[in-house]
């Protein structure tokens, strides 16, 4: 969901609309981006990848330190994952750690964007505090999957970092699923990010949390959103009848995250795509279905090191 179409021009690389305008594509459809890019990326060359196996660490921990759209805020570093995506120093999309050299995030937040001008942040809760210094790296590289901008298919890209991340309390990787096959359906999942609270709001200071059950694709197709909207590499989550709950602009390439039964720690299962606004009845939100990348993901991080599932 584009919400925000900054035009860069070249020379004076100043911007000629707000956070809150708006860029809808012809199906009224558009991103949970801030803002979209015009140039492309263009990679530096990579040095050999040198595997590793695991770091002596836990993922997907996350903490409970206290207890987005009709959403609550969340406790400071209870998503010890969460990323702050800044380009050209205005915040503009969410994305997640999930080992300690790579962010997973939305392709519509890295697609036609200047890959070294992305700075990502971590260990932060309220993105307004200037006093505090959180963990910030910059992007080497960033990958994208087969993206479609007509339809928002494979919205998925990874973003390798310039410096390794330290694990820490506040800082820590979500866990990639562990059965490629769970469609999680009925699942309650929660989404997280510092996108808008309403529609046409603005963007939150302090990081949201909103709890929203995963839909059946067949479920989706039968809203109102056309059949051929929702392809097998999406996911959907909300309260088709009533809305009221979703992400919103701004929250694009962050997680929705599912507690696993087996451990009590927490997997990502999409990555924050696209919707017909926000919270609308009829229009729940759309995801990327991680659990359809997860071999993609592996072959693109072999020098990342990843903490044990």
């Amino acid at each position: 969901m584009w919400k925000c179409l900054f035009i860069l021009v070249i020379v004076t690389l100043t911007f000629t609309c707000s956070e809150g305008d708006v860029l809808r594509d012809t199906r009224e459809v558009s991103s949970k981006n801030i803002f979209g890019g015009l140039w492309g990326n263009r990679p530096p060359l990579m040095e050999v990848n040198q595997p590793r196996t695991a770091c002596s660490c836990k993922c997907g921990e996350r903490n409970e330190v206290s207890r987005i759209v009709g959403g609550d805020e969340a406790g400071i570093n209870e998503f010890p994952w969460m990323a702050r995506l800044s380009y050209i120093k205005r915040f503009y999309c969410g994305g997640m750690l999930i080992n300690d050299k790579y962010v997973l995030t939305a392709a519509h937040c890295v697609k036609g964007f200047m890959w070294f001008m992305i700075k990502v942040t971590f260990g932060e809760h309220n993105r307004c505090n200037a006093t505090q210094r959180p963990e910030t790296r910059f992007v080497l590289r960033a990958i994208a999957n087969k993206f479609t901008l007509t339809n928002f298919d494979n919205d998925i890209a990874l973003l390798r970092l310039n410096e390794r991340v330290p694990i820490s309390e506040t800082i820590k990787p979500i866990c990639l699923p562990t059965d490629s096959k769970n469609l999680y359906v009925g699942v309650k999942a929660v989404a997280s990010g510092w996108g808008t609270l309403t529609e046409e709001g603005k963007v939150s200071c302090t990081l949201q949390e909103v709890e929203v059950p995963v839909i059946s694709n067949q479920e989706c197709r039968n809203t109102k959103y056309t059949a051929s909207m929702i392809t097998d590499n999406m996911l959907c989550a909300g309260y088709p009848k009533t809305g009221q709950k979703d992400s919103c602009q701004g929250d694009s390439g962050g997680p929705l995250i599912a507690e696993r039964k087996f451990d009590k720690r927490y997997e990502l299962i999409g990555v924050v795509s696209w919707g017909n606004g926000c919270a609308r009845a009829g229009y729940p939100g759309v995801y990327a279905r991680v659990t359809n990348y997860l071999d993609w993901i592996r072959e693109n991080t072999q020098d990342g090191c990843y903490c044990s599932g």
